[in-house]
């Protein structure tokens, strides 16, 4: 069966609902950002995007009880049960955390630190299920037999810090739209986003937005990096028909997409704007369209690079 773009739209999508909520917990638990505000975000805001995956899904299998098949079959071998599965899991509990943050917005006396408990303990469950999800958008295509797919280790590496960087972007983008909105007092928006959060302490620090910047920086030379040593593992694999992929991405019928998208896209320009932003004033104009000129680079590269990928391993 040919997979074709509801499959890559899948994956990324997939791939950035939990690659936002990893880099959420992990930015405010290690960089000095002690509220919730951003993996509450991540949470509500990344079940979006995972229904939309598992929607697409349905669409490419052709006929919806296939997809409830999958649902039958809990094979620890098979990449794409595992991969419904863990999808699946992550949905549900981010759905029940989102109704334990309103539950928290609107307290009584006798729920409110059980509640905080329960949401505290599913969010490490959730950070392993998006950890599990990160890997799973990769090893999907590196348990196949195709050239691209299977010629090397560093495709689901690469896959986890293209996820990662696209799920730190749509956080950047959303805070800083959202931020805009208020600021600019449109009081029209303030009620529908407070009730969406469940807080009404739902702004997150500049300082929380430089630091997803930086990580973003990071995250993006990381993989920038294992894309080089892939390409340079196609050149020199001794399996059939790497080195003809490699021609493919490079000179063929994908080149455009693979300069363009991939290498432009989700690597250098954004990397550029880090770069050329000093200081990082934040509240300066010009440094926050930076940022979200480089947001919007890192989403459409990553849906670039599933595609390239997807398509360049069945050609």
């Amino acid at each position: 069966m040919a997979w074709s773009a509801p499959i890559y739209v899948y994956l990324w999508l997939a791939g950035m609902a939990g690659g936002s909520y990893f880099a959420a917990f992990l930015v405010e638990r290690f960089a000095g950002a002690n509220n919730r505000g951003l993996s509450r975000l991540a949470t509500q805001m990344g079940v979006f995007p995972a229904l939309a995956g598992v929607f697409l899904l349905i669409i490419d299998l052709g006929n919806p009880t296939r997809f409830w098949h999958l649902l039958t079959q809990f094979d620890v071998f098979s990449a794409m049960s595992m991969g419904t599965w863990i999808l699946l899991a992550w949905v549900m509990i981010a759905i029940t955390m989102s109704i334990l943050y309103w539950t928290e917005a609107h307290p009584s006396e006798s729920t409110t630190r059980l509640m905080q408990g329960i949401s505290v303990g599913l969010g490490w469950l959730e950070l392993a299920l998006s950890v599990l999800l990160l890997t799973y958008t990769g090893v999907l295509l590196a348990t196949s037999n195709r050239a691209l797919w299977a010629s090397s280790v560093l495709l689901p590496p690469l896959f986890v810090a293209s996820a990662v960087s696209t799920g730190i972007a749509i956080l950047v983008t959303y805070v800083l739209v959202v931020a805009q909105l208020t600021v600019t007092h449109r009081a029209e928006y303030k009620v529908p986003i407070r009730q969406l959060t469940g807080s009404t302490e739902w702004l997150i620090p500049m300082r929380t937005i430089g630091r997803l910047w930086e990580a973003e920086a990071i995250v993006i030379m990381l993989e920038l990096i294992v894309l080089i040593g892939l390409v340079t593992w196609l050149g020199v694999s001794p399996l059939a028909g790497a080195r003809e992929a490699l021609n493919e991405l490079a000179f063929g019928t994908l080149a455009v997409p693979f300069w363009v998208g991939v290498v432009l896209l989700a690597s250098i320009i954004p990397l550029s704007f880090d770069v050329l932003s000093p200081g990082k004033e934040l509240e300066r104009k010009g440094v926050l369209t930076a940022i979200l000129s480089s947001s919007s680079c890192v989403l459409a590269g990553a849906l670039f690079l599933r595609a390239v990928i997807v398509v360049g391993g069945q050609l």
